[in-house]
Formats: structure tokens, C-alpha cells, sequence
């Protein structure tokens, strides 16, 4: 039976705050506040999303924002996105995480997915961050061996995809010579065809089924293969020329942060109990106030500069690949800040809060692990401020600007660098003189 949804053509480029012929997002998520609240309990304690609210972020559109149009996806703009991220993060935060990955994006060409949509509907989860997969090319696509962690999502999954080092017929990795990194791709499959393991007992955002999966040896279309790593997407239009998607995590938290701010203020109007005298006292201490107009600004702030330059982010992709520079720098920083500030104002909140804040179940104390969990996130990293520093000191060197690309949390490429290494005489007689069947994908930019 087809899952395709049957929609409109979504316009091009979005609008947004408006949008024209259905809810937005952000209407979309609100109604689903009752639902989240029921099954706080389960989500919390078995450490799964009940297939029913999975069923309703997959029919309101919120796990289709990035499916492109022409494949019934609403390919909205990403603000309008981020702002339902936003909101479902402010009621559950182990939902809102989930809601961050279960975007709708694919690398797969148009063809491809109509076959499956046709099918299926389309939930993926994967792990693109860490390379655990080995992919040896063989005739017709790629044989590939792996074992990936922190999948969020994959229990509700019907796809799974994982990042991949290329190795050559010799046993050998391929190397990119551009930029000295191994070449990587990224093949996707049936969840059916790998072997989930429940690793994910997590201090906070327990709900998001973030174990491990593995693979064996499995044979992968090359039409199922990114070989271009995760840099390139066959849909050449806005919300795919950026990395769009990874800007929730900065949603997600500031979510979480209203989240406390508002629970903070519903205890300070709660009766004590006979006889606590610090309850009795909560909100009426200078303190309290202070850190409660503090956490409220820095969030606010945080949230008005990411959301603006995303904005003018979204804008200069419609013009152009890649997306200016400096503007990518900007939100990388943006959204690396967002996720701190959300961080320190929720720590603020539960140091004031009490004891109302340190027994199980309590939502500032969920609130408070799910936070500490999200910011530490690989790619939410603070080191990661060290790419934005090497930026602003390099920027206006005749050399620069040059960064580390290394590891992860880097500026999304290309680099300036780049341009100015081409690959040497020896790579391109390796990778011409090869056969088709083994020769290296084409050009990745990173």
C-alpha cells in the first residue's frame, strides 16, 4: 500500500511565518501537548515514543518538514520548522530530540524514493557523525560491515543509514588527497536488515532509543549509497544547501530552557507545605528573581540571534551554494551558544527550584538531565568554538581563512582552503587508472 501523502506541490522558496493551505508546524505541534503529557511516564520509564505519537508527528508533517516537495514533503522553511522543534522540546524533551532527526531529508535521487514511498512511509535514523561502517565497492554497489552508536530514533525506524570508510581492493582505506581525510560514504537499508542493541539507558533524553545497531556484510545498492559522504543531495534548492536540520539542536534546547523557566514560575505560586520554610520562601528571595530574569534574557537573546541569522541563512541559500562563509561561521557560533546558554540558564532555574527539583519524575528535574545530555552532544561540543576563533584570526590573513576541518563540529564546507589545493598528479592517476567497478565515487567536497 502506497504511504505517499497526497499534498500539494509545497511552494518554492518557503514562506514563513505564514504559510498558505494548511497549519503551520508550530499549530501542528501544539495540539499534540496532551498526548505528550499522557505518556511522559512511558517515554520516561519503558525509554520508548508510543507508536501513536509517532503515527501523529509522521500525519501533522513535522517527520516530513525536509522531504522534498515533489515527493509530498512540505520542504518548509526551516524557522517554521525549528519553531515546532522548539515547542514539542518545551513538553518533552526526549520527544523534541526525535522530532530534530526524523526530519524527512534523504540523499536518495527522486526515482528511488518514489519506489519506497510507494512502499512505506519514510522514518530514518542513523549515525552519519562517526564513521563505523567498512563499504568495499563490488559490481552494482557496496558491501558494508559496521557497528553504529547513538542512533537515536532507530527503534521506530523503518530505514537506517551509517557513515562509512571506503577501503580499496588491497584492504587499504582511500584517501581523500583534497583534504587528507578518508573518503567516506554513506549507504542506507531496511532497519530489517541490521540488528538493533538496546545500549541506551541514558541519564537524560531516554526516551530517544539512542542504542546501537550493526551490520554484517550486507550488499547496498549503489543507488542506496551517498558516495559523495554527506555533502552532497540531489535536491539543488534552498533547505538542502545547508545544514538546516542541525540547527534544532539550538531549538531543542532553548525549548527545554522555556520549559524550566515556565516550571519555575508555576512552583513559586504553589502552597507550601506545613512547615517548609525554603518552599514557603521560593520566589520571594531576591535571588530567585535575579536568576529567573537572568535565565528568561539569555535565552531570549540566544534564541533571536540564531533564529536571525538562520533566516538570512535560508535567504542566501535560495541564491546561491554553497552559503556565504563568514555567515556559516556565524551560525555555527549562533547555535553552539544557543545550546550553552539554554545549558547554564536551566542550571540556574534548578539551583533556585530546591528541593522541588531533585526527585524522579518532577519535570525541572527531567527537564535539568535532558538538558545535560543534549549539550553533550558531540557536535554541540564547546571546543567546538575553537573552529570560530581560528576563523576570526585567520579571516583576513592573505592565507586565510583557514580552520581545522578534522573531527566533527566544524564549519560546514567547502572551505575557503579548499580552493586553493588541487589534488596531486599521483591521486588522480590512482583513482583514473582504476576499473570502473573499484574506481573512487565522485569528487566529495568537504
Amino acid at each position: 500500500m502506497s504511504m505517499t501523502v497526497e499534498t500539494p506541490l509545497a511552494p518554492y522558496p518557503a514562506t514563513y511565518p505564514e504559510v498558505e493551505g494548511r497549519p503551520t508546524l508550530l499549530e501542528e505541534a501544539k495540539k499534540l501537548e496532551p498526548m505528550l503529557r499522557a505518556a511522559e511516564d512511558v517515554i520516561e520509564n519503558e525509554r520508548r515514543v508510543p507508536d501513536e505519537i509517532t503515527d501523529a508527528l509522521y500525519d501533522n508533517g513535522i517527520y516530513r518538514a525536509f522531504l522534498p516537495r515533489e515527493l509530498g514533503g512540505l520542504e518548509v522553511h526551516p524557522l517554521e520548522w525549528l519553531d515546532a522543534v522548539e515547542e514539542i522540546s518545551r513538553v518533552n524533551g526526549s520527544v523534541g530530540w526525535l522530532c530534530m532527526l526524523h526530519s524527512g531529508q534523504t540523499f536518495l535521487k527522486q526515482e528511488v524514493m518514489e519506489k519506497l514511498l510507494a512502499e512505506d512511509r519514510w522514518i530514518m535514523a542513523s549515525n552519519v557523525g562517526r564513521a563505523g561502517g567498512k563499504a568495499v565497492r563490488v559490481p552494482g554497489g557496496y558491501r558494508i560491515s559496521g557497528r553504529w552508536s547513538f542512533t537515536s530514533g532507530s527503534p521506530e525506524a523503518n530505514w537506517l543509514s551509517g557513515r562509512s570508510i571506503l577501503y580499496d581492493e588491497n584492504d587499504e582505506p582511500v584517501m581523500n588527497d583534497r583534504d587528507g581525510l578518508p573518503w567516506f560514504v554513506v549507504g542506507l537499508w531496511p532497519a530489517k536488515d541490521a540488528t538493533l542493541i538496546d545500549t541506551w539507558d541514558g541519564h537524560g533524553l531516554r526516551g530517544t532509543g539512542s542504542g546501537d545497531f550493526e551490520v554484517k556484510d550486507i550488499f547496498v545498492p549503489r543507488e542506496m549509497v551517498n558516495e559523495a559522504g554527506i555533502w552532497k543531495r540531489p535536491y539543488d534548492r534552498a533547505l538542502y544547501r545547508y545544514w538546516f536540520n542541525v540547527m534544532a539542536h539550538g531549538a531543542h534546547a532553548l525549548g527545554l530552557a522555556k520549559a524550566a523557566i515556565e516550571e519555575f514560575t508555576e512552583l513559586v505560586h504553589v502552597s507550601a507545605r506545613h512547615g517548609s520554610y525554603r518552599q514557603a520562601k521560593l520566589g520571594k528571595e531576591q535571588m530567585h528573581q535575579i536568576a529567573l530574569g537572568k535565565a528568561d534574557t539569555m535565552v531570549r537573546a540566544a534564541r533571536s540571534y540564531l533564529w536571525e541569522l538562520v533566516a538570512e541563512a535560508y535567504d542566501d541559500a535560495v541564491e546561491q551554494w554553497p552559503v556565504n562563509y563568514d555567515l556559516r561561521v556565524r551560525l555555527q557560533a549562533a547555535l553552539l551558544h544557543s545550546v550553552h546558554v539554554s545549558r547554564e540558564a536551566i542550571d540556574l532555574i534548578f539551583q533556585q527550584t530546591g528541593a522541588p527539583a531533585v526527585f524522579r519524575g518532577r519535570r525541572i528535574e527531567r527537564i535539568h538531565r535532558d538538558i545535560l545530555t543534549a549539550a553533550n552532544h558531540a557536535l554541540m561540543a564547546e571546543a567546538a568554538f575553537d573552529r570560530v576563533g581560528q576563523y576570526l584570526m585567520s579571516k583576513d590573513l592573505p592565507t586565510g581563512p583557514e580552520i581545522e576541518i578534522g573531527g566533527i563540529g566544524f564549519i560546514p564546507g567547502p572551505h575557503p582552503q579548499h580552493e586553493r589545493v588541487m589534488p596531486s598528479e599521483e591521486w588522480l592517476k590512482q583513482f583514473s587508472g582504476r576499473q570502473a567497478s573499484q574506481a573512487a565515487p565522485a569528487s566529495q567536497a568537504g
